[in-house]
């Protein structure tokens, strides 16, 4: 999944299905995000809530990132 502006932790945003399980989560970096997973259609979804309210879909690939602990 892409970065998707304007979604929901209500529904899948593949298949629009509400039978979802939700898990609130900080990442390594202090990045508050609601881990989707749907019961319907298996998809997977970290989305991050802006302080304007509005929701994003974080790709994976950016939520691995934000996770990795730094080497010092």
């Amino acid at each position: 999944m892409t970065a998707e502006a304007g979604r929901s932790p209500e529904s899948c945003g593949r298949c629009g299905s509400g039978d979802l399980t939700r898990f609130a989560m900080v990442l390594t970096d202090g990045t508050d995000v609601t881990f989707i997973a749907c019961q319907a259609c298996e998809a997977r979804e970290w989305l991050h809530q802006h302080d304007d309210g509005t929701w994003e879909s974080l790709p994976i690939a950016l939520v691995l990132e934000r996770s990795t602990k730094k080497q010092q």
